[in-house]
């Protein structure tokens, strides 16, 4: 198991391989170049494990590590708004209604 994975079992032992969740998470990139506050990456995506999320923050901003997370059931009974900047992925098509009630 890698770290995303452990992590994920540790806090959440009943998340299914095919339930999908709001994941948020704070990336730090691995760019000496940037500040510090450049680096951190405040982001969300709907995603079936912590590790699938981790993966695609890595896509998007490149090399770097977790710092911080949490996730959210679906379907949302209510409006969940803030937490950053949503990554794009292959479930949104399958849950509309929860994108426009997290604002996007």
């Amino acid at each position: 198991m890698n770290e995303a994975q452990t992590l994920q079992q540790n806090k959440f032992p009943n998340w299914k391989p095919d339930e999908v969740r709001i994941v948020s998470l704070t990336y730090v990139m691995d760019a000496p170049e940037l500040s510090s506050i450049e680096k951190i990456k405040c982001c969300k995506t709907l995603a079936a494990s912590l590790d699938e999320a981790v993966k695609r923050a890595r896509r998007k901003y490149g090399p770097g590590h977790l710092n911080a997370w949490g996730c959210h059931g679906l379907p949302l009974d209510r409006w969940l708004l803030g937490g950053g900047e949503l990554m794009p992925g292959k479930h949104d098509k399958d849950h509309a209604e929860d994108l426009r009630r997290m604002g996007y």
